[in-house]
């Protein structure tokens, strides 16, 4: 039985790259709680866009999708879901839903587990809402259709057990001050997707307890920025990383280093994107270009080059000149020099 053990996520027992990034990804969070960094208009406006992609790129994942105007009204409420896809998708739509409003009082437990899938499956009549009782595996097939690959799974006789270990041992590995969560949550759910409990749904409950997680230890950027799109956008990387995360696993011999890579990765281009969204919407609200409100708000670095790319009205002279005078107000701070020079709010 694969034996679940968090404690080599000691800080002093991972490489210093890893733990650089999660300490990049750490401050440029924490720079999210700085007043006025989201204000309503914009931030309204990046949830529902967000909402809408991490529906559609979820189901994407697994094949599953309907037009763009039934999306869009699925999603509102306005359009009844019609056939097994649009199920899917408003099941999908309803957890995430959930997950966005509740996560707060939403413990990790299996009974937590099972009512998020029950939601995810609620839009389905003939879905079963429980754990498989049959044994799985995931299969590869060339393109001629034979199969090349069977990834074996936890037995469905031993999934409860195997679930409540996992859990056990995340709840451990949570409370020790010494493993940063950020390296935590992409080993629960490398860990939970080779129990695979359902016969049905289990990569996007894998989706949907990824942005639980996130949630509940504070990082909420998912809720802004598609954590499913960027999933979806680098598929094949995704799968590569799974399945050398898990080479191994019953015999506790794999290393969940790729998969947590991979994880740090979609996860900083989602603050990337976010800070992309922002500008596009302060674009599109304030009249005089909005450099200076952008400015304000941004939580990555930003180069004058970067900037002039994002603010493409304003001429290079432009910028330059906002820049020396919001320097010289002390709102910004400059940091690097020559072509690395990036700009930063000062409260950051």
């Amino acid at each position: 039985m694969h034996v679940y053990d968090y404690s080599f996520l000691k800080g002093s027992k991972v490489d210093s790259d890893t733990m650089g990034r999660v300490g990049n990804i750490e401050r440029i969070d924490a720079s999210m709680d700085a007043p006025n960094v989201l204000d309503v208009t914009v931030r309204d406006a990046l949830e529902l866009r967000a909402m809408i992609m991490s529906v559609a790129d979820s189901n994407a994942i697994e094949g599953i999708y309907t037009d763009e105007t039934r999306l869009a009204g699925i999603i509102s409420g306005n359009t009844a879901p019609k056939g097994h896809n649009e199920e899917e998708i408003a099941g999908y739509r309803d957890a995430l839903r959930l997950i966005h409003q509740d996560h707060e009082s939403i413990d990790i437990s299996i009974d937590s587990i099972l009512e998020i899938y029950s939601v995810l499956m609620g839009q389905n009549p003939n879905a079963y809402l429980g754990f498989k009782t049959r044994d799985n595996a995931i299969v590869e097939r060339d393109p001629s259709g034979r199969i090349t690959k069977v990834h074996e799974l936890v037995p469905a006789a031993e999934v409860e057990d195997n679930l409540q270990q996992l859990i056990w041992a995340f709840r451990e590995a949570r409370d020790d001050t010494g493993i940063s969560n950020l390296l935590l949550i992409p080993c629960f759910i490398d860990d939970f997707l080779m129990i695979h409990p359902f016969a049905d749904g289990n990569g996007r409950m894998s989706r949907l307890l990824t942005t639980l997680l996130l949630y509940k230890e504070g990082y909420e950027v998912c809720r802004y920025v598609s954590m499913e799109s960027k999933i979806n956008s680098s598929k094949r990387d995704y799968y590569e990383a799974l399945e050398e995360s898990q080479d191994g696993w019953f015999d506790n011999a794999n290393d969940y280093m790729p998969f947590i890579s991979y994880f740090l990765t979609q996860l900083f281009l989602c603050y990337r994107e976010m800070n992309l969204a922002m500008a596009s919407e302060i674009r599109a609200h304030v009249k005089s270009g909005g450099l200076e409100q952008f400015m304000e708000r941004t939580v990555i670095p930003m180069s004058k080059r970067d900037l002039c790319s994002l603010f493409p009205s304003l001429s290079e002279s432009t910028v330059e000149r906002v820049l020396a005078n919001m320097m010289g107000d002390g709102r910004i701070e400059k940091i690097g020099g020559s072509r690395s020079t990036r700009y930063l709010p000062k409260h950051r």
